[in-house]
């Protein structure tokens, strides 16, 4: 059984590490919290990690999720949630630099390592990883050699 998120029931193989504003304009006027503004394009994702280090659940590891092109049906999405309001440009211009709280970093990895150890993943990457040229999160801002290395620690 299918549904929009891709398949209702999966066997995660990867994670894919993602990064959008923490409250997002879609109009250039109005902002939407980024679990808001995901559900209203239809998109989604496992888990989003807040500045705060608070992790949001959008879905349940055996849901599929729309976050990433390609891999919705085997792969568990984690969002980090770059502190404040941002436009496309903003976004952008933030994650060229560090932007991840402690708390917001050690929960990251904290569920990282959970699913690791719950399916057995041996693949984790980042969302520019798997849609080069269209994608940059999360970007040069995020430690992620470091972060690579600690997960698989």
């Amino acid at each position: 059984m299918h549904n929009a998120y891709g398949a209702s029931h999966q066997s995660p193989k990867m994670i894919v590490v993602h990064a959008m504003g923490e409250y997002v304009t879609p109009d250039g006027i109005s902002y939407e919290s980024a679990p808001d503004f995901l559900e209203n394009l239809g998109l989604s994702a496992h888990a989003l990690v807040q500045p705060n280090g608070m992790i949001l659940r959008l879905r349940e590891d055996t849901e599929g999720a729309y976050h990433a092109r390609g891999f919705n049906t085997d792969s568990l999405g984690i969002e980090i949630l770059v502190p404040g309001k941002h436009t496309y440009g903003t976004f952008i211009k933030a994650i060229g630099t560090k932007y991840v709280s402690d708390a917001q970093y050690t929960a990251a990895l904290e569920q990282c390592r959970e699913w690791v150890q719950k399916f057995g993943i041996t693949k984790i990457v980042r969302h520019s990883d798997i849609s080069p040229g269209r994608k940059v999160d999360p970007g040069r801002g995020f430690p992620w050699e470091a972060f690579l290395q600690e997960v698989m620690a």
